[in-house]
């Protein structure tokens, strides 16, 4: 008898579960991903107890892409042969750097300033 009335209350706390999850047409707040934490490479017997988030970087494959499109695109460099930026940049409004730009006839340099936090960035033209 004791295990049918459990059965019961599990069965009715269950419902009670499942309604409260229900679809009631009113729109829940997104989530943001959990802020990413420092991985450590050494060794410690104690857990690491820091919560500083790791900065965002621009990831660099993509930016080279993307730096030698603007060229040819937008700047109408036809002899684009390979862009080289630099690995690891952050993401941080006003930050500069620059990019190398190989081209038929010469190495050259190309200024990116970054504009916001979102990630967008400015390509000069090359010098």
């Amino acid at each position: 008898m004791r295990f049918r009335i459990a059965a019961m209350a599990g069965a009715a706390l269950a419902g009670l579960l499942v309604t409260g999850c229900q679809d009631t047409g009113q729109k829940q707040p997104e989530s943001s991903p959990p802020p990413a934490t420092p991985s450590s490479t050494a060794s410690s017997a104690a857990p690491s107890t820091s919560l500083t988030p790791l900065p965002r970087v621009f990831d660099q494959a993509a930016m080279q892409d993307a730096v030698k499109n603007v060229l040819t695109q937008a700047y109408r460099i036809a002899d684009v042969q390979t862009v080289s930026c630099p690995a690891s940049q952050e993401v941080k409004p006003g930050s500069k750097f620059d990019c190398t730009v190989r081209t038929a006839d010469k190495e050259r340099k190309v200024g990116i300033t970054v504009k916001d936090a979102d990630g967008h960035y400015e390509v000069s033209q090359p010098d």
